[in-house]
C-alpha cells in the first residue's frame, strides 16, 4: 500500500534503460542545471547499457557514462529521445543528458 507508486517508479526507470541498449542517437545536448541552456557535446552514437553503467559514445569517444542505480531516465514526450540525469564518473557532477534518437525511414 504505502510507497507502491515508488516501486512502479524503480520498475519503470529499469526497463526503460533496458530498452536504450543499442539505440542509435542523432546527437547528445547536456542541459545546464542554472538556465535552461543546451549545449550539444556528440553527433552520430549509440547508447550502451551493459556493466551496470548507461554509456553514450559518439564518434568513437564516450561524451557520458553514469551508474544504472543512480540514473534516472525518461522519454520525451514526443518520444524522440531520452532525458538521463545522474552523476556523470568523468566529471563527477550530477549532469542531465538529453539524447535524440535517429530514425530510419
Amino acid at each position: 500500500m504505502f510507497g507502491s507508486r515508488r516501486k512502479q517508479d524503480i520498475r519503470d526507470n529499469q526497463m526503460l534503460i533496458e530498452r536504450l541498449d543499442g539505440r542509435a542517437v542523432k546527437y547528445v545536448a547536456r542541459r545546464e542545471p542554472d538556465s535552461t541552456v543546451e549545449s550539444v557535446i556528440g553527433r552520430a552514437g549509440r547508447i550502451n547499457t551493459k556493466n551496470g553503467f548507461i554509456t553514450i559514445i559518439c564518434d568513437g569517444t564516450e561524451v557520458f557514462r553514469c551508474p544504472v542505480n543512480s540514473a534516472k531516465c525518461g522519454e520525451l514526450l514526443s518520444l524522440e529521445g531520452v532525458r538521463i540525469q545522474g552523476q556523470d564518473v568523468k566529471t563527477g557532477k550530477q549532469s542531465q543528458i538529453v539524447a535524440y534518437y535517429k530514425y530510419y525511414r
